[in-house]
Order: structure tokens, then sequence, then C-alpha cells
């Protein structure tokens, strides 16, 4: 379970989007030329996995793809940001694409239901970007940083995230709240210039 740690709270206004709990559109299916390729969550894409790619909903989230042709339906996980091809609302691995039985005709007329949201959805971070700047299984270390990155911006919001890898606790930091990525990236730059930098992904 993943606790999370307040320590310094901003006054950014954010922009709060609504998860859809269900959506009716095309979908589209990427396979071999992606394979073994960073998906937007840091995955790497398996054209074999029931996986797929979703502009808004979190990383994690289960949903319910349904061929509205041939009512053949699949549950994947989304792990990967898109499609961005005119309106289309899903991208679903090449194995998808077969059960789902569009692979051939390349799109289907598909309805996407959100059944399960991953344990540590917060919905006030739909669309928020922020910098992962060190893991640590020492507390110690981790509060020392998370000093450094007040003292370069005593604005900067900063969060302590204590979660599990490998059985073994792993205290994660995380500093800034932006709306895109670009603003996201540049602040990174600035870091990187103090050696503070880490890397940019969705909150």
């Amino acid at each position: 379970m993943t606790i999370l740690f307040f320590l310094f709270i901003g006054i950014s206004q954010l922009a709060f989007a609504q998860t859809q709990d269900i959506q009716t559109g095309e979908a589209s299916w990427y396979g071999s030329k992606y394979h073994g390729r960073k998906t937007s969550s840091g995955e790497r894409y398996n054209k074999n996995d029931m996986t797929a790619a979703h502009k808004t909903l979190p990383f994690g989230t289960k949903v319910k793809v349904t061929n509205i042709e041939n009512d053949e339906s699949v549950v994947l996980r989304i792990n990967d940001r898109g499609p961005f091809v005119g309106d289309r609302i899903i991208d679903v691995s090449e194995v998808a694409a077969r059960k789902l039985d569009f692979h051939a005709q390349g799109i289907g007329n598909v309805k996407v239901e959100v059944l399960e949201l991953p344990g540590d959805y917060n919905p006030q971070n739909a669309g928020v970007y922020t910098i992962q700047t060190g893991a640590y299984r020492s507390a110690k270390n981790a509060m020392e940083l998370s000093q450094k990155l007040k003292s370069f911006d005593k604005n900067l919001d900063v969060e302590l995230m204590e979660d599990e890898s490998k059985g073994k606790k792993v205290l994660r930091i995380r500093a800034g709240r932006f709306t895109s990525r670009q603003e996201a990236e540049a602040f990174n730059e600035l870091l990187k210039e103090e050696g503070l930098s880490g890397l940019v992904k969705e909150a």
C-alpha cells in the first residue's frame, strides 16, 4: 500500500479532470515496430501482453474493451499514452487486436469501460506532472535531499512517498506539480544545474 507524506504544500492551482467510466469510438493497435520499446509508463511494450494506450486514464487502470461489431471483449491494463491520430480513443496491443478480431482491418469500433483504477489513484493528480528526484532506503538520505530541494525553491512542492520494492521499504521523492510535461522538463533542467534533477513522470 502506498502512503504519501506531504512535507510541503505549494500554492499552485491545478486543473482537475474526471475519469470517464465508459467511452465509445475507434480503436487501433500497435505491434512489432514498437515491441521492446519503452512505453510512457516506463515499461517495455510487449505486443503479446494484454495492455493498451489511453490518453488520460491513469497507468495501471484495468479496462474492458468490447468490439461493438462482434461483441468480443478483453480486459486490458493501461501502460502507455495514445493514440494521437484523429478521434481514436484507445490503442491496444497486437494480441488484444487479434482477440477483438479487428487486427486485419487495423481499426475497430469499440466500447471502453473502466473496471478498476490503480490503488494509489488520486483524482487530484489527473493531468499533473512531477519529477521523481530520488529513491532511498535510508530515511536520513531522503530527508537530506528533500531539504536541498526546498533550499533551491522554498515554494516547491516536495513529497516523500513510501512504498515497497522486492519486499523492502523504499522512500521516493517527488518534486513539483506541473500542468504540462514541457513545464516539468524545463524545471528539471534547472534542477540539473544543481545536481538535483530526476525523472519527469505523471503524478
